[in-house]
């Protein structure tokens, strides 16, 4: 009896790995593991691909904005890491574009005034999409 269920069991070893063989593929072996498995393509097919797609014009039109970041703290504005005036500050501003993109950050120790007056003046500019964050 001993010997029957041993010899079986090597059988069924023996068909399993026969099995995965055929139908996996497993190092390089087996009914899909040649060239052009379904759902495959090989580097040339997809260098066609690439080229015929970057020779088409592209009629999208590109909807990213520039972003400017204003920090205030206490009762300064900070632009590119430097300190600047509210007039230096709407100068810079001015060489921008409307749907620049503005976000305006803010501490604790920066002053309500100082505040206003930066959303007024943005308004005054024509800025509609500035957005505040508190540190």
């Amino acid at each position: 009896m001993k010997k029957i269920f041993g010899i079986l069991l090597i059988l069924i070893i023996a068909a399993l790995i026969i099995f995965l063989l055929y139908f996996k593929g497993f190092g390089g072996f087996g009914k899909d593991s040649g060239d052009n498995k379904k759902g495959e393509t090989t580097v040339s097919q997809t260098t066609e691909k690439n080229t015929e797609a970057s020779t088409e014009p592209t009629t999208e039109k590109k909807t990213e904005f520039e972003t400017v970041d204003i920090t205030v703290s206490g009762h300064d504005y900070i632009l590119n890491n430097e300190k600047v005036s509210l007039e230096a500050l709407a100068a810079e501003l001015t060489k921008l574009g409307k749907e620049t993109q503005i976000s305006i950050s803010f501490d604790d120790t920066a002053a309500k005034n100082t505040m206003d007056d930066l959303t007024d003046k943005l308004d005054e500019l024509g800025y509609k999409n500035y957005k505040k964050t508190e540190k």
